[in-house]
């Protein structure tokens, strides 16, 4: 899974929301939202980033990797991925 970190709006703030598979779907947020701050914007998002993993831990999903880049277009990107079950594995070797 994959989350974006994306620009400041007046509706949503600042907020990690998930990849839509495709162009027609929506993202979803995760996590909180927040009005976008210039100053100390990394720690911003690396604090609504541990709100949205909170969220998805639940579901099994952990941080693989995360980066940000930009100073006034600021974004950031986190690589999630979900333990492989039992169930999976025995469904792949069998099928």
């Amino acid at each position: 899974m994959t989350l974006v970190y994306g620009a400041n709006s007046i509706k949503h703030g600042r907020r990690w929301v998930i990849v839509a598979h495709d162009a027609i779907s929506e993202s979803k947020q995760v996590g909180q939202a927040e009005k976008g701050r210039f100053i100390g914007q990394i720690w911003q998002a690396m604090r609504l980033l541990e709100t949205a993993l909170e969220e998805l831990d639940a579901d099994g999903w952990e941080l693989v990797s995360a980066s940000f880049s930009g100073t006034f277009g600021f974004y950031g990107t986190a690589v999630l991925r979900r333990q492989r079950t039992e169930v999976a594995t025995n469904a792949k070797s069998q099928g």
